[in-house]
C-alpha cells in the first residue's frame, strides 16, 4: 500500500517538529558506556534452574520457551515466581543512553559513538493520546484534522495511468516515487493541486469505476497539497 504525506520538518509551525529534534535517548554498542546505559533487570537460566527443581513447569507458568537466553524479570507472570527470583535479580546493560541525565562532556562522547538510527526523540516518548492532542491543533493535520497522513491507494493502482494520459505527472509517477523516496517541494505541491483539480473530472468521464476507486485519493491529494502551499513544505509518497 502506497501512503501520501508531508514533510513536516520542514513546516515553522507543526507542534511536532521541536519534539522530534529534541534527541531523548541513543543506542550505544553494550561494552561501550556502560556506567551510562540504563539496564535490564534479568535473571539467568542457570538461577532459574537451581531455584526451581521443575523447570519446564516454571517456564510452562512464565510462558518462557527455548529461546530465551535469559529472563526479563519483569516478564515473569507468576508473582510467587517473582519472588523467589527477587534475589537472583541482575543488571544487564541493554544500549539505551538516556541523554537527559548525562553531562554535556558524556553526550558529546556518546553522540560520536552512538547509532545513526536506533535514536528516541521527545515525539517517539508522548502517548498516542498526547499525539493526537498535538496533531488536532496542526495546520499540517489534513487528513480530517487526525494526521498529515493518509492513503494513496495499492501498488497496483491505475490512477498513475490515467494520469499520465492527461498530463499528470507527479500523480503518473507516485508508485516510483514511494519506492525511489523521491521528496517533493513546496513548489511541486502546486503541481500536485493542478493536477487533482484535473484529475476530478477525468475520473467521471473514465467512468463510474474510476470515480468510485480514485476519487477518494484525488480528494486527499488536494487537500494535502493546500496544507504544503499554506505551509510552505513539501511532501512524498511512501
Amino acid at each position: 500500500m502506497v501512503d501520501i504525506a508531508v514533510c513536516e520538518m520542514e513546516s515553522k509551525n507543526a507542534p511536532c517538529k521541536a519534539l522530534k529534534l529534541q534527541l531523548v535517548k541513543v543506542m550505544v554498542n553494550k561494552e561501550d558506556f556502560t556506567d551510562l546505559q540504563e539496564f535490564d533487570e534479568i535473571v539467568t537460566i542457570e538461577d532459574a534452574q537451581k531455584t526451581f527443581p521443575d523447570f519446564e513447569a516454571f517456564k510452562k507458568r512464565n510462558r518462557f520457551s527455548e529461546k530465551n537466553a535469559f529472563y526479563l524479570f519483569e516478564k515473569i507472570k507468576n508473582d510467587e515466581d517473582a519472588a523467589v527470583l527477587k534475589p537472583y535479580v541482575k543488571k544487564r546493560p541493554n544500549g539505551w543512553v538516556d541523554l537527559t541525565k548525562i553531562s554535556d562532556a558524556d553526550k558529546e562522547k556518546v553522540m560520536a559513538n552512538c547509532s545513526e538510527s536506533d535514536r528516541i526523540n521527545a515525539w517517539d516518548n508522548l502517548t498516542f493520546d498526547e499525539m493526537d492532542a498535538a496533531c488536532a491543533s496542526c495546520p499540517l493535520a489534513w487528513n480530517k484534522g487526525k494526521d498529515c497522513i493518509g492513503t494513496f491507494g495499492p501498488e497496483t493502482s491505475g490512477l498513475p495511468a490515467i494520469a499520465e494520459k492527461y498530463g499528470c505527472p507527479i500523480v503518473a509517477s507516485a508508485i516510483e516515487s514511494a519506492a525511489s523516496h523521491k521528496k517533493f517541494s513546496a513548489e511541486d505541491a502546486k503541481e500536485l493541486l493542478r493536477e487533482a483539480e484535473v484529475l476530478k473530472p477525468v475520473l467521471i468521464q473514465e467512468g463510474k469505476m474510476a470515480a468510485h476507486r480514485y476519487s477518494g485519493p484525488v480528494e486527499r491529494m488536494e487537500t494535502m497539497a493546500k496544507a504544503c502551499i499554506a505551509e510552505g513544505c513539501g511532501f512524498f509518497f511512501i
